[in-house]
């Protein structure tokens, strides 16, 4: 026993020499109540977790009080006897004393703050928390402000209504969102109150109200609607970052109103990304409520998303370009979106003839289709990879992109589909110019596990056909199966 006692004490005093870079990194891993917990380990680390440079706060640590928080402050919802209530009351309010308490003794610390992490995970959408229990909406946001004033270097908040961004926000370089309420005065806020803010992430968040996202200094862009939970929700804004390198956009058209993004000039090449989750319904009834977007602005919001891009963007990526909607549809005779739906609407209706412009085809072809939308070039484009997108049975969308590519080294064709459309390349001038003679490599990853029944010809082997048409000899082709 005194042996083991010895040796034990040797682990101690060993924990104790190691330096503060190292103690610090290693608490910088640990949530907030492992982090407080190291204060027993030894004298050193007494006071050594009030330095440390992350603070991760998360309710799915207290596992017994993040299953509890619905139920508790979902009343309403919830039956049960007083005698647990009280009980599980007792447990959170616990809770919110232990987190007050914390990040009142870190703002008091000299040592800023690299990361602050703030999650409250819950079962319940966080519109739904905030009106059954706003008293816990604000102790949340409480906690945000006050973390602010650590003012940390990096800001990820999730399932929580955000403060004002007016204070401690003067080394804030990282702003990550999840799924949560943004202030009313956000757009302002990012504008002028984040003044070294280089990354910017927004994921699962209403963005309805936002119309421009803007900062000299903004780097890196993201911007994920999925997955949406409001019906009509709309992404319309226009990026004003000249600084900005990277944009990452991932667009779910369910319950989605209203897409229309653009960007502005910017300095540098950028690296852009655009990914569909699913297929526009256009022209949709959803709820108590109408909402839509016609066929036509939809393709023109698409061409001018890409066109914002034209001039500077070096690598791109899309993916998830489907076909275009249907040609012929039965639109109910309505006056504007978003109006409550009234009585017997269903019976007045009217059949819309879309023009030929507008007949089901490959998205892609649509965008690129010159004579229609006035298809933007990339005279500094060098790779592009396209990404589980519907090509069309035709060389239209391969020779529409070398046209408009003319510096394109690298061409990355990844699981896409050849399909027969009624109204495809047929009804078009095939435009025939020279080829991109800059391209290098054509890579065409393909999965066998897409090849509908009944084909004739595997996918692959259709694609292939397609891209080997008149390319230049210089140019290499690579054919590869998915890993899975």
């Amino acid at each position: 026993m005194a042996n083991r006692r010895r040796a034990d004490d040797n682990v101690d005093d060993r924990l104790s020499d190691l330096p503060d870079c190292l103690l610090h990194d290693i608490l910088s891993h640990l949530k907030a109540r492992q982090l407080v917990q190291t204060c027993v380990l030894s004298s050193r680390w007494r006071r050594l977790w009030l330095t440390a440079p992350c603070l991760d706060i998360d309710a799915g640590e207290f596992a017994s009080v993040a299953s509890r928080q619905d139920k508790v402050r979902f009343k309403p919802l919830f039956g049960g006897k007083d005698g647990e209530e009280e009980e599980e009351d007792e447990d959170l309010d616990r809770f919110d004393d232990f987190v007050d308490s914390l990040l009142l003794r870190r703002s008091g610390c000299v040592s800023p703050l690299g990361t602050l992490r703030l999650s409250m995970p819950s079962a319940w959408s966080i519109w739904m928390r905030f009106h059954f229990d706003r008293r816990g909406s604000n102790s949340h946001t409480r906690w945000v402000r006050r973390g602010l004033r650590c003012s940390p270097a990096t800001l990820d908040v999730s399932g929580i209504k955000l403060p004002p961004l007016t204070s401690g926000t003067h080394r804030l370089t990282k702003l990550r969102l999840y799924n949560v309420i943004l202030h009313k005065d956000f757009e302002t806020h990012l504008s002028s109150g984040l003044p070294v803010l280089e990354d910017l992430e927004v994921r699962c968040t209403e963005m309805s109200k936002i119309s421009r996202i803007a900062s000299h200094t903004l780097k890196n862009l993201t911007v994920d609607n999925s997955p949406t939970t409001n019906e009509g929700t709309s992404l319309k804004f226009a990026v004003d970052a000249p600084r900005l390198s990277r944009l990452h956009l991932v667009v779910q058209f369910k319950r989605l109103g209203v897409f229309a993004v653009t960007l502005s000039e910017t300095t540098s090449p950028v690296h852009a990304s655009i990914c569909f989750l699913d297929k526009a319904k256009l022209r949709q009834v959803q709820g108590s409520c109408y909402y839509w977007q016609d066929d036509k602005n939809l393709l023109l919001a698409l061409c001018k998303l890409l066109r914002s891009l034209s001039e500077t963007v070096s690598s791109l990526e899309l993916s998830g370009f489907q076909d275009m909607a249907v040609g012929e549809q039965h639109v109910p005779n309505f006056a504007s979106p978003g109006t409550p739906w009234p009585a017997g609407a269903y019976q007045s209706q009217q059949t819309v003839q879309t023009s030929a412009d507008s007949l089901p085809r490959p998205m892609l072809q649509a965008i690129l289709d010159a004579e229609h939308n006035r298809s933007p070039l990339f005279p500094n484009l060098k790779t592009l990879v396209i990404d589980k997108c519907q090509i069309g049975d035709n060389i239209q969308t391969f020779w529409s992109l070398l046209q408009h590519t003319p510096a394109l080294e690298k061409l990355t064709i990844n699981n896409c589909e050849c399909e027969t459309f009624q109204y495809g390349a047929a009804s078009y001038t095939l435009h025939k110019g020279g080829t991109a003679s800059s391209l290098k490599l054509v890579e065409i990853i393909y999965n066998d596990g897409d090849d509908h029944e009944g084909q004739d010809t595997p996918q692959m082997e259709k694609i292939l056909s397609m891209v080997q048409r008149d390319l230049p000899v210089t140019t290499k082709i690579h054919v590869s199966k998915m890993q899975k």
